[in-house]
Parts: structure tokens; sequence; C-alpha cells
């Protein structure tokens, strides 16, 4: 009953602010310079547990401190500690997708990054060209290839660093001709085109001989992607070879050659690599209708042998194909694949080098230290390790904030828990903040999922133990966390992988859309082909839709080939992306798929309609990435489309507020191809969106569009949600994880001040907790999620910054009308935000001149009990005045007499403190003057001195000995560890600690008493 209570009372919530929304008839353009937004922060949470999908790895020939880790859509991190920590340095470009980096070894501070991640997968992301750094990322030049869109591998010439070559594989979903082998010979300055084949081949490695950097090889590589189909190999496809520093190229997979080598039938993705201790030496791992997968050839290429059939060293051939020699040994080779392989005869034959659970799989990048190769970097889907011994021990570094999300779900705990599905990493659990010291260290992850690309994760509002989830296999599971059991509830028992989505009697994308109904959280819709619902928990099923795709058998086939059949669902294809029920009317169900089609229900799934058709300027086979309904207006709808698999990265956003009969295009502004348009719960004409390059916030229902990334780099960005309670902008990045936008509502009342001189927003409800220690030291290397800032955010807005004030006054008020806080804060053009912590400054009033100089009230202060206060802020002649509601920690059932003994013994603690403390300091002011006088007074004077001089001293050891002499009563250290012991237990005190402080109150009086006469001494001797 309590938990239906909950879920009614926010239902009601919701209901009330819909009721009291203005007309929607006509809205005024609003756009907000992002300047004007900087008050304002995210805060990231991770989860650092895993690494999520590292693209390249790089060090330092000998030096084990310096780390370079590329990720395939977070960025490059360095760390020159050996790993302790780690710093972003390359958040200035248009992308944070790599795929390739080149350090200089004579001059590491030299980087060049080749964006775009050069393993096409489904989810990957996309580059802009190759940038440089020449102060260790400090700054960066963009050198060109904007068109590449991906880069596989950089090299730099071993006797001259101005010579790079830049493996380029180009566009993933469509043909173009900024693909192939690229030079330089100035430094990145200009590019040559020097290896090219077709449209649709890239450059898939290249490398030097070691012995002679005239010598090169370079795998070609023949591909298309397509949302339905993935074709790994052609025609283009080959290995070849320059002699002459890249003037001129032989294909050695000709097979007129006959040297060893496949290429009579279709080849796909090609690595190579070639051995330093021994330059004769070259191997290369090859995706072939041929029987074979590793050729080694003993003379530079000229002839070759297959030396492995094995396919398990190259499982995915599209995701790997890379191999690695160890620089002292031409027989020690390194295959990566799924697991990662070791072979030391040459490559013959090949054993699994160390544990799945030491280094994770789906490994993409290996980096041997030339110096000492029992040291090896490795970078796979699970993020990045270390070996010390050549691979038989791993280090898991995991404390970057690698975590590729796809979408985000949050409960109504205190504090509330983010949650939601990760690329290669199942799904995830844990809180956004912990009422503790340090804030959500990895131990506070939980994973729901043993195995999966994690997708959707919802919580039911009225048990945060219930949750739903999916994996990209297209089932759904829901987990009781209180037993942590999972149970299967997919409608139909599909498959993992192997088949054509034709063969299933229901298609399920990849990214399967699971939805809990606004109004009712019994009922929960998930997306096939056809809508699933259930209203028991997934133990029946209805269909309530017909099948709503195309259903092209075209688009239904077998997705791999025509040399691997990968047919891991991930093009599944004429499937239901997105589901969204309309929380003013039940009856209003929309759907949009990936083949073009966004249907319609206004009858609870009775009857449907596509409405794409009245959406103009949507593109053919429109991929509908997601649609979310209006919390207001049942008819009003927006709607998110990608077609970037349609090679295709325009932004596509849209609006309707007639049930989809009209559309207006809203994407004019957003940057990136488009994944969510969300109105927000409390402001209807607050819309946010998620694209590819970030976030993006509307003021006017998408008339314009205002960024909203607060500083943080072009994250990808696939999902948000506003907390409904808390009202947080939580937003799930593909990339770097979760982050929150704590307390949004200076965003949701903007439009209605941003003309103003000066406003206050109203705060919200603060929490009263005590800051726990619920761990020891964790040093550096720890990712730490950043808490809430404790107490409460007070938000306002400054119009004219041209003032000469530049600080706002700021006061908290009790119900006494007493001010019981007061401080400064920033007075910035657009929103501000200060904290106040919730401690009061209890000696207003008896404060004494010199006491700023150790007294800080905000700091030292008790926190004042639960209850209302005022928050008034005075700028530049304007004063305003909010309420402020402190709430009680809820796990805390003190009652009312108990918290006020707590704050009175609080308060007299504190007051004993600052009493001892100003008595220090006084006596020590007064001992300087006194040892002053008395190198200048008369004789009869000086004795009189010395023994005031020796009862000062006997009174401040009893309030606080000299560590040399510590035996003494020291009631500063008695009382102040009596504080911490009262001051961290919200409730009663004990009988003995109300007893011990009256006595230490009694002492301090006998002190001060003894003092003031004193005092009054010196002062008669000062007249």
């Amino acid at each position: 009953m309590k938990r239906v209570m909950s879920f009614i009372l926010l239902f009601t919530f919701f209901s009330v602010v819909f009721k009291f929304l203005p007309a929607q008839e006509k809205i005024k353009e609003l756009f907000i310079k992002p300047e004007l937004l900087q008050g304002l922060s995210w805060r990231s949470i991770g989860p650092a547990h895993f690494g999520g999908r590292v693209a390249d790895v790089a060090g330092i020939p000998g030096d084990p401190r310096h780390l370079f880790v590329a990720h395939s859509s977070a960025g490059l991190f360095v760390s020159h500690n050996g790993g302790t920590t780690f710093t972003s340095i390359f958040n200035q470009g248009n992308t944070l997708s790599i795929g390739a980096i080149a350090i200089s070894p004579s001059h590491p501070e030299i980087i060049y990054v080749g964006t775009g991640e050069g393993d096409p997968r489904n989810s990957a992301s996309f580059g802009d060209g190759i940038y440089k750094t020449e102060d260790g990322g400090q700054t960066w030049v963009h050198l060109g290839l904007e068109d590449a869109e991906r880069f596989s591998k950089i090299i730099l010439h071993p006797q001259n660093e101005n010579i790079i070559f830049a493996a380029a594989m180009g566009h993933a979903w469509g043909p173009n001709e900024t693909r192939g082998l690229f030079r330089s010979l100035d430094g990145g300055k200009t590019w040559e085109k020097i290896l090219y084949v077709n449209s649709t081949t890239g450059c898939s490695d290249v490398c030097f001989d070691p012995e002679n950097p005239n010598i090169i090889y370079a795998g070609m590589y023949d591909y298309l992607r397509q949302p339905w189909h993935f074709r790994s190999g052609g025609p283009g496809s080959g290995l070849y070879r320059s002699s002459d520093g890249g003037e001129t190229w032989t294909k050695l997979t000709n097979p007129e050659l006959h040297n060893g080598l496949p290429g009579g039938k279709l080849l796909g993705r090609i690595g190579i690599a070639g051995s330093q201790s021994n330059p004769e030496v070259v191997y290369a791992i090859i995706e072939s209708q041929e029987p074979g997968v590793l050729w080694r050839s003993d003379d530079r290429g000229e002839t070759w042998k297959m030396v492995c059939a094995d396919q398990r060293i190259n499982n995915r051939p599209f995701y790997y194909s890379d191999i690695r020699v160890d620089p002292t040994d031409e027989n020690t080779v390194y295959a990566l694949a799924g697991e990662l392989w070791v072979s030391h005869d040459g490559g013959r034959n090949f054993s699994r080098l160390g544990d799945y659970w030491g280094r994770f799989g789906d490994n993409h990048a290996l980096w041997i230290d030339p110096k000492n190769p029992f040291r090896l970097l490795l970078g796979n889907d699970g993020g990045f390790f270390i070996s010390n011994d050549r691979g038989q021990s791993w280090r898991f570094v995991n404390n970057m904030p690698f975590a590729q999300a796809y979408h985000v779900g949050v409960d109504m705990a205190e504090p509330y828990h983010v949650m939601g599905g990760f690329q290669d990493h199942e799904i995830w659990w844990g809180p956004n903040e912990k009422w503790n010291e340090i804030g959500v260290t990895q131990g506070d992850w939980v994973r729901l999922r043993d195995m999966a690309d994690g997708m959707y994760a919802l919580a039911d509002p009225r048990d945060p133990n219930i949750i739903y989830y999916n994996g990209h296999f297209g089932d759904i599971t829901r987990v009781d966390l209180k037993t942590g059991e999972e149970r299967f509830i997919q409608p139909y028992p599909v498959g993992p992988t192997g088949c054509s989505a034709a063969l299933e009697l229901f298609r399920f994308n990849w990214n399967s859309p699971i939805h809990m109904s606004p109004t009712n959280p019994d009922v929960i819709y998930y997306g096939g082909n056809v809508i699933f619902k259930t209203t028991d928990g997934g133990e029946t099923w209805s269909i309530i839709s017909p099948d709503l795709t195309t259903a092209d058998p075209e688009k239904m086939k077998l997705s791999g080939g025509p040399i691997t059949l990968d047919n891991t669902r991930a093009e599944f294809h004429c499937t239901i992306l997105t589901i969204a029920e309309s929380p003013v009317d039940s009856q209003v169900i929309w759907a949009g798929t990936d083949d073009g089609n966004l249907q319609l229900t206004r009858d609870g799934g009775k009857t449907w309609t596509n409405v794409s058709k009245n959406i103009p300027g949507l593109p053919s086979n429109a991929w509908m990435a997601s649609i979310k309904t209006s919390w207001k207006e049942a008819g009003t709808a927006y709607l998110a489309v990608d077609q970037h698999r349609l090679d295709d990265f325009q932004p596509y956003a849209f609006i309707t507020t007639d049930y989809g009969q009209t559309w207006k295009n809203i994407s004019s502004g957003l940057r990136g191809y488009v994944h969510v348009v969300s109105e927000d719960p409390r402001s209807p004409n607050l819309l946010f969106a998620g694209t590819e390059l970030g976030i993006f916030v509307s003021f006017d229902r998408g008339q314009s569009w205002s960024d909203l990334r607060l500083g943080l780099p072009p994250l990808a960005v696939r999902d948000l949600v506003v907390h409904p309670r808390d009202n947080d902008l939580v937003i799930a990045t593909h990339a770097r994880g979760f982050y929150i936008l704590d307390d949004i509502t200076p965003l949701q009342e903007l439009a209605n001040v941003y003309e103003k001189d000066f406003f206050l927003f109203l705060p919200l409800p603060a929490i009263r907790y005590t800051p726990v220690s619920d761990t020891s030291t964790v040093g550096d290397h720890v990712f730490v999620g950043k808490n809430q800032p404790y107490g409460a955010l007070i938000s306002y807005w400054v119009g004219k910054p041209e003032c000469s004030e530049k600080k706002v006054t700021v006061e908290v008020i009790n119900s006494k009308g007493e001010v019981i806080a007061r401080f400064l804060g920033p007075a910035q053009a657009g929103i501000n935000r200060v904290v106040w912590n919730l401690r009061e400054d209890i000696m207003r009033g008896e404060r004494v001149a010199g006491d700023e100089k150790w007294y800080q009230p905000l700091r030292h202060g008790p926190r004042v009990l639960p209850g209302k206060y005022w928050v008034r802020l005075t700028y530049k002649g304007y004063s305003q005045k909010q309420s402020l509601v402190v709430r009680l920690d809820p796990r805390i059932k003190a009652k009312g007499d108990d918290l006020e003994i707590y704050y009175d013994a609080v308060t007299r603690l504190v007051k004993m403190e600052y009493k001892i403390n100003q008595a220090l300091f006084e006596i020590d002011e007064i001992t300087h003057s006194l040892e002053t006088r008395l190198t200048k007074c008369k004789k009869e004077e000086k004795q009189r001195l010395i023994t005031i001089l020796g009862q000062l001293s006997a009174l401040r050891f009893d309030l606080q000995p000299h560590r040399n002499d510590p035996d003494h009563l020291n009631l500063r250290g008695k009382t102040g560890w009596l504080l911490k012991q009262v001051r961290n237990y919200t409730g009663r005190p004990t009988r003995a600690q109300l007893e011990w402080m009256a006595k230490f109150e009694g002492y301090l009086d006998d002190i001060l008493r003894e003092f003031n006469q004193l005092k009054s001494e010196w002062a008669e001797m000062s007249d």
C-alpha cells in the first residue's frame, strides 16, 4: 500500500503541474547564449568500473611513466605517472571518437590523433580528420582529411618524423573518395593520397619494414555497412607493398604472382606486421574465402606460407584482424581477437594469453615496449590493461570514465539510483550520489546482467528493487534486487545469434525498446516488429499491434558476408525502435521503426495509423531513433531521426501537436545526428536534445537551440531523463557514462525571467544528512563520482552584469526572522549558483574584533534542524526572498524532542569551542603585549608582569597544552572530541555525554572567570 501511495502522490504532482501550465498557442522565440548558463555544471558519476572500447594504446620505449589511451568515443587520455592518474587531453576537436594515435618517441609531447574509430561496428561514432599537438595536448591543430571519417593506423617515419602515413578507412555507411593510404612529407600540413582502390575500399593497416622504412606494407579493405547488412570484403581488398616510400605499389595478393598469398577469391580485412628482430619476417592476417587465416613471409614479402587456419585467432575479421610481433623474437606472435592469442612457433600454433577475467575480451590494440618486451599495453572492449610479464598477468586500469551507455533510467530511492545498459558491458545500477564524505566509487555499482550488450533499464517507481532491462539478444529480464535473481520474461524465446531475421517468428532490434506506462507502472510495453504488452510483470503478454514495419524481405536476410557471416543481431531490420505512451491519455501510443514507419494508435492498440507520410523533409527509410510524448498535451510528440546509417549525418528533429497530422522541423541549431528530443516535465516549452555531438536545450519548443554542454567535450548523448522528484537532468553518454545536471529549476523558469535584471529561483528541498565515512583512503588511482554539493542549491539570475557590484549577498533566515547565515555569491551574467551547507552562525551578535582571523562560522557552526527557512538575496538595490525546506535524512527516525536536545547540545559545544578559541586568541595577544612591555618596563613592575604571564600560560595549558607537556586539562581537545561524537549522531545524546558536557562548561566558566580577572589587571596596568 505504501508503494502504491508513493506512485499516486507522484502522479498527482504531475497532474497539478500540468493543470497550471500556460497555454501553448504562440511561443516567443528565445535563444539563450550558452555562456549565460555557465553557472550550472555537470557532474560525472561514472561508472568507471569498466573501460568501454579502447581503440589504440601507446607508450614510450623504455619509460613506463608515459601512457596513452585512445577511446573509440571518449577521447585521448594520458598518464605521466605510470597510470596512477590520467588526464583527458583531446577535448578541443569536433568529435571524441578516435581510431589511431601516433606518439613521437623522441618528443612525446608531439602527438597525432586520427579521429573516427577504425573498427566499423554498428555503434561506432565518426571522426573529422587528423589532429596534432606539439605541447602534450594543451593545444591542437587540425591537419585536414575531414572526410576520411575514420582511421585504423598512423605511423611516423623512424628517421624523419615529418613523414607520416595515415590509413584512412573512409565512410562506413557509404562510398566516398577520402579513403586509402595518405602520406604527408611536412608534418601533416599537406597530404597526398598514395594508395587508392575504389570508393568503398579503405586502408585497414600499414607498417614499415623495421630496417628499411622505404619498404611499406599496407592492407586495403573493401567494406560497406547498411542498417540491414554488413558487407565485409570485396574486389578492392588486398595486401600491398611499396619499396620506394609509397611512390609505387605492388599488389601482393595478385594471384598472378603465385607467391602463396590468397587472392583468387574475395578478400576482406587485412592486418600486417613486420619483425623488428628479423625484418625478413612479415606476418599478414587476412579475411579470405580461401583456406587460411595467418600467412608468413621470410623474405620481406616476396613469398608466403599459410601458417595458421584457426579461425579463433580472428573470429570477427572486420572487428579485429590485428597481428603483433615480439620485437626481440620473430617467432613470438600475438593475435588480437575475441580472445588474446600468442604463438611461440612462428604463428603455427596459438594459445590463449591470460585468463578472460584478468583482461576481458574483444581486443583491439596492443603495444609492446621495444626496449622491454615483457611490458605490454592492451586495449579492448573492457578498457585498458598493463602487463609486465608478457601477458601472464594483467593490471586493470579503470580510473578513466570509459562507459558507452545506450539508455538511462532512475528510481525513486533516496538518494536515487541511475541505471542503464552499456555497449559490451551489460546492465549497471548505482547511486547518483552517496551521503558520505568521498562520493561514488566503483564498488557502489552493481552489474545486473551476466552477459549482453546492455540497452534499457527501468525501475518500478513504487519499488526501486524491481527493475526491467534488456540486452542486444532481443530478450527482456525482470530482477528483484532483494534476491538478485533475474527472470527472463521475453514473450518469444529468441536465440542469441546465427540466423537471419526472416527466420524469426518475431524480429527484435539490437536496441529493442522497453517502455513503462507513465500512468500505470504495471503496464510494460516491449517492441519487436509488433508491440507486446504485459500487466503482470512479464508472466503473460498480449500483442496489441500488427506488424508495424515495412516487413521488406530484402532487408531481413543474413546480415554478414560474403566471406564471414557475422550474424550478431546488429543488423536485424524491420523492427520497432521506440515506443511512447502519452501520460495524458493512456490510449495514445506511438511506435517508430528502423525502416521509416511512425505508427500511432489512439485506442490503446486496436487500430494503428502510419503518420510518417505527413512529415515534410523526412528522409526515406528513416531510422526513428526516439519518439517522446508531451507531459501536458496528448496530441504532442517529439521525433528524433538518426540517418547516419545511410551516410546522412544531418540532424533531424520534428514536433507534432495534432496527433501526427502535421509536423514541424525543429532541428535548426542542432549539431550531430539526433538520438533523442524530450520535453521537460515541468515546463513544456523547455526541450532537451541529445545528439552525437552533445546535449542541447531549447527554451522556445525547438525554434532555437543552445549548447548545454557547459564545458563538456562533444560527448555522444544517447538518452536523457529528468528525475521526477529531485528535478535533476540525467544524461547517458555513449562515451563517458552518466552525467547529472543538479536541479534544473533555473532552466525551467528561464523563459519567464531572462529579461529581468535579477531573479532568485525557488530552491528545492535540501536533505540534512550526516556525511558518513564508509571507506578508507582510496588513493589517486580510483575513479570517484562526485556527490551533489552538500546542502541547499541556491540559483539566481543576473541580467545586467555591467554594474560595478560583483557579488550578491546571500542570507538565510529562520522561522523567528533571524539571519542565521550570511555569505557572498558571484554576480556574473546569466545563471549563478551557490550552496548553503545548512550550517548557521550561532555566534552572530557575539563576535569580537580579530576573530575573523580564525573563526569560520559556516564551516564550524551546527547544521540546522529540519524545517522551513527563507533565503534572501540582495544585489544592486534588489532584494528577493524564497522559502527553503530542509528535510531530515529519511533514514533517521529521531523524534522532535530528541532533535531539539541534540541541537541544543551541539550548539552549546560549538559555543564552547568558539569561546575556547577566542580565549586562546586573546591570551596570545595579551602575552605578546606583556612580553613586549617586559623588555621596557621598570624593575618594580617586572615581577608583576612575570606573574601575570605565568598565570596566562597556566590558563592556556588548561585550554590547550603544549605538545611536549600534555599533562593538563586540554579542554579544547576534550570539547572538540565530544562535539564530534555528539554531532555525528542525529538524536538525543547519551546521559554520559550530557553530563560531561555540563562538566566541561563548568571548567570553561572557571577558566574564563580567571582569565577575565587577569584581563582586568592588565587593563589597569595599561591605563
